[in-house]
């Protein structure tokens, strides 16, 4: 029996999943919270990641005993993105992202996008050749509530026409894995960073994405 038996839709994270994008937000974190002079550990941003970028500046900066104020945290958004949009500009596709993408569409399965990066973010990261393969995308700035709360994959089914049941998860963080396991979809992890206990609200733990074509 293949991993994506018995699912109309395959829901996709992007950062850690079909990009190597993670080590350009840890990177843009960091570096904005240095210039706001706040302190972040790494390990805590890809713990947060597919969170809505609001949250984790609020979060960050109260973490420092500093009070969270709206103008406070959009700068902290706004250097995080600049910072970003330099460090990500060509971001590597994951081996196999490629043919796994073919695979599904091959196979009459609907795809899409949930991601909690903004939308300007996503476009200017998403390589042409992985776009196409899509029918619907959610953005982090187009749900009231990131992930983990299960608002960004109930909207992805909704798109595709799709109860959340339905559909196949591939993520490769806690908040996501949540998020998607919430709405009731089934969850596939990838290891792309972290660890298995890092990972274990997942269904299925997985190390990369040919190894989830060949249980396809």
């Amino acid at each position: 029996m293949g991993l994506a038996d018995g699912f109309s839709g395959i829901l996709f994270d992007m950062d850690g999943v079909l990009l190597d994008t993670m080590s350009a937000h840890v990177r843009a974190w960091v570096g904005a919270c240095g210039e706001l002079w706040l302190m972040l550990d790494e390990h805590e941003v890809y713990l947060r990641e597919g969170e809505k970028a609001e949250v984790s500046a609020r979060d960050f900066i109260k973490a420092n005993g500093m009070m969270t104020t709206k103008a406070r945290v959009r700068t902290l958004v706004e250097v995080k993105e600049r910072l970003f949009a330099q460090y990500a500009r060509q971001p590597s596709v994951f081996p196999g992202a490629v043919a796994l993408l073919s695979a599904c569409r091959e196979r009459g399965l609907q795809l899409a996008l949930v991601t909690g990066t903004q939308r300007v973010e996503m476009q200017s990261v998403l390589p042409v050749e992985l776009v196409g393969f899509f029918t619907a995308s959610v953005c982090g700035d187009e749900v009231l509530r990131g992930k983990p709360n299960p608002e960004p994959y109930l909207a992805a089914a909704m798109k595709l026409g799709l109860q959340p049941r339905q559909c196949l998860a591939v993520e490769n963080a806690p908040y996501g894995i949540r998020s998607a396991k919430t709405a009731g979809c089934r969850v596939i992890a990838v290891r792309s960073y972290l660890s298995d206990g890092d990972l274990a609200e997942a269904d299925v733990l997985i190390d990369n994405l040919p190894a989830i074509l060949e249980q396809l």
